[in-house]
């Protein structure tokens, strides 16, 4: 084998070594941009309101089936309340804050939703 290629054994041929230095760096970026993204979604609180929706708004027949269902229930609930980084009082408050919201009037629960409260 020589300097400038190198040879992927699984598939027989030969990669020279400038597209395999380029291939290593858009995976490189794609995972940076991927953990980027999840970040920004872990404190966003509009994507915790997209959450809670996905939540509470999930179907039974959209799922093949009772454990299914219960998965996608659990990983929502986990997105949505994020029991590894929050304390209990910080989703107790999410509780209780989307427990009001829902009992407010109509015209008050999108004044509140404006302006994203994340506690009591």
């Amino acid at each position: 084998m020589n300097t400038n290629s190198k040879e992927v054994l699984s598939l027989g041929v030969q990669v020279p070594q400038a597209w395999e230095e380029l291939l290593t760096m858009k995976v490189e970026a794609k995972s940076h941009l991927q953990r980027q993204e999840s970040r920004l979604k872990r404190n966003n609180p509009l994507a915790r309101e997209i959450f809670r929706r996905h939540f509470r708004q999930l179907c039974y027949q959209e799922t093949p089936g009772p454990r299914e269902a219960l998965t996608r229930l659990q990983e929502l609930c986990y997105q949505w309340l994020r029991p590894h980084v929050s304390t209990k009082e910080q989703i107790l408050d999410l509780l209780v804050l989307e427990q009001f919201l829902s009992i407010l009037p109509k015209e008050l629960q999108g004044w509140v939703r404006e302006h994203c409260p994340e506690s009591g």
